[in-house]
């Protein structure tokens, strides 16, 4: 990435006012009349609503818009909040046992799995919303995705046990996939442990299954430093197949969650959260150090997304300087990058990973719209 990054007093503004520019072309690109998104790609009926991926991210894109604070964002972005919250009701599946969100909206021919990495993206934008506006009255609905989550855990014995599955077990996709990844046990660890945060303890099912046993799970299983003298340092893999081989391939949203997870436990056990802010640093650094360049580009976008939004929950509680700087650093020589050589006259990004899609724009939302933050609010991240 060779563009000069946006720096000096005016940083934030001028990141601001492009996020600014970046949600109007997401909203005015793939909003339709009714408030939902529409869904992108060539293969999709006319009409078709985006899936519950994109559509929870857009959501996320528009809390980080808020998040801004300052005039900027008068502009019909609280109405875009509660559309936005009012049309994931028609995502949900309330007869599910437990319920949850599926991945189309009801009364869609094709699709309806429930996926509990969805959820969990979900449950953690409903945590973001209580810390930006406490009382918003969602974290029941948050504590209920954390069930549902706890109700994925493997309970089969083999090598390996335990671990959250991707998708529900029985049903469509989940007929055949039985993959267990980094991405179903990480966010959802990090959901459960923001519940402790803001209403206390949360009550385990399925004996003692919490957001620590998906924690560890993740460690024993997915970590490439799990046989090394620094285990819990990552990198960290994606996946244990249906088959028990790994899947090794590394994605940058993985990283961002165990940083997270940790950042959250650090904060749950003041006894040993020099541990886990070590652990954290770690995987930053090595992520960071991984995914530099052209491999960050490579990327899915929202997977970067993700990550950066992790880094960020880690900023101010390291002792690392050196690490704080890199953070903010490569946040913007990335949306810097795509600013200068990805963006069209409409502010619409030709990115990888599909071009110009519901899920690439509300990334560089929330990338763009994040670099505006006042560093004091970055602990309201989820």
């Amino acid at each position: 990435m060779n563009t000069r990054p946006v720096s000096g007093a005016d940083a934030r503004e001028v990141y601001a006012a492009r996020a600014l520019r970046a949600f109007v072309a997401m909203r005015g690109r793939f909003r339709n009349r009714r408030g939902l998104y529409r869904r992108d790609g060539k293969l999709r009926p006319p009409g078709t609503s985006a899936h519950l991926w994109p559509f929870s991210r857009a959501l996320v894109a528009t809390l980080d818009l808020a998040g801004i604070g300052d005039e900027l964002t008068d502009l019909g972005v609280t109405e875009a909040i509660e559309e936005s919250l009012a049309q994931l009701e028609r995502y949900w599946e309330a007869s599910g046992d437990p319920p949850s969100y599926a991945s189309d909206v009801r009364g869609t021919r094709i699709g309806g799995d429930r996926y509990y990495d969805d959820n969990a993206w979900v449950g953690l934008a409903f945590v973001q919303l209580e810390r930006m506006r406490p009382g918003s009255g969602y974290l029941d609905r948050a504590q209920e995705l954390f069930h549902f989550a706890v109700s994925g855990w493997d309970q089969r014995a083999q090598p390996s046990p335990g671990g959250v599955f991707w998708v529900e077990q029985g049903r469509g996709v989940g007929a055949k996939n039985h993959d267990r990844n980094t991405v179903s046990n990480g966010p959802n660890a990090e959901l459960g442990l923001h519940l402790r945060e803001l209403r206390g303890p949360t009550v385990k099912e399925l004996g003692s299954i919490g957001a620590e046993e998906m924690y560890q799970w993740v460690l024993a299983t997915l970590d490439e430093s799990r046989d090394s003298d620094s285990p819990g340092t990552g990198l960290f893999w994606d996946k244990i197949r249906g088959d028990g081989t790994l899947d090794k391939t590394l994605w940058t949203y993985n990283q961002g969650s165990m940083v997270g997870a940790n950042v959250l436990l650090a904060r749950a056990h003041d006894d040993v959260r020099d541990r886990y802010i070590a652990r954290a640093e770690a995987i930053a650094a090595k992520a960071l150090t991984h995914f530099d360049g052209e491999r960050c580009r490579q990327q899915p976008p929202a997977f970067n997304a993700i990550f950066f939004r992790n880094l960020l929950l880690l900023h101010p509680v390291t002792r690392d300087d050196q690490l704080r700087a890199d953070i903010i650093d490569r946040m913007r020589r990335y949306a810097d990058d795509a600013w200068s050589r990805a963006r069209d006259r409409h502010d619409r990004f030709h990115l990888p990973d599909g071009g110009v899609t519901l899920l690439n724009q509300s990334a560089l939302v929330q990338v763009l719209a994040l670099l505006a933050w006042d560093p004091s609010m970055y602990g309201n991240l989820a």
